[in-house]
């Protein structure tokens, strides 16, 4: 018979497992519906007498790039604080990636919602954590993966299925570095962040073909993804030995 470390070790693995496997599930299914509702709107933009909202777009894009580095900031800010008081991140990643293109739509939208999620940090260890402890009852395995937090640790729960918020301050009530948690969940962050944005930025282009060639990146971005990740996840270990 296992020792009683080694079988919590096992069920707390399992588990991580389990819900990685749903998380990763549903973030294919949303790409996959974000990709089929983008490439048939495009079709009837360009293909129908609603292609004049394509050239809107465009000069709205124009219009927002006039203000430079101050639309930039707006944007970022709003994300931010929208991200900090539990948005789901993924409509500005997309919205990002429509005004400003893929390249800087992904870092905005990658800096605006790890910037907002630092401040739901911040503001966890100063007390304001509550409600959202409240809510990670629902998770308590959690907290036994958080128990020593690493860099890999608060990278793998960004993949589950839990609220950013609950994350946010669960990870706020740990002893983890500020610098460990920022790329945590900057690198947890980045594979949604890239499809998303890509997803927006076939969204209004001029070229069908420049569209569908983006669709397709973020598809084969997410499943990739949820294919390294998945692999990778086998091998790790959630219990008491620390990851990475």
């Amino acid at each position: 018979m296992e020792p009683p470390d080694q079988q919590e070790e096992l069920l707390i693995t399992n588990k991580v497992e389990q819900e990685t496997s749903r998380a990763l599930g549903k973030e294919t299914r949303q790409v996959f519906a974000a990709v089929l509702v983008v490439a048939a709107f495009m079709a009837l933009a360009h293909f129908t007498p609603m292609k004049a909202w394509i050239t809107n777009v465009q000069s709205w894009k124009s219009f927002v790039r006039e203000f430079g580095w101050l639309g930039h900031a707006v944007f970022m800010l709003v994300s931010a604080v929208a991200v900090m008081m539990g948005v789901p991140r993924l409509a500005f990643c997309s919205v990002a990636g429509l005004i400003f293109g893929f390249g800087e739509g992904l870092l905005l939208s990658l800096m605006g919602s790890t910037l907002g999620s630092y401040a739901a940090f911040i503001l966890s260890r100063h007390g304001f954590r509550r409600a959202a402890e409240v809510r990670a009852e629902k998770w308590p395995w959690l907290k036994q993966i958080l128990k020593k937090p690493s860099v890999m640790r608060v990278f793998w729960v960004r993949q589950l299925m839990v609220p950013g918020i609950v994350l946010n301050v669960l990870i706020g009530m740990t002893p983890v570095s500020h610098s460990r948690f920022l790329l945590g969940t900057a690198l947890g962050y980045l594979p949604l962040n890239i499809a998303f944005s890509l997803v927006g930025s076939g969204l209004g282009k001029e070229s069908i073909t420049t569209t569908l060639t983006q669709l397709l990146a973020a598809t084969a971005v997410i499943n990739v993804a949820a294919w390294l990740l998945f692999r990778f996840i086998k091998k790790q270990r959630f219990g008491n030995a620390d990851m990475a």
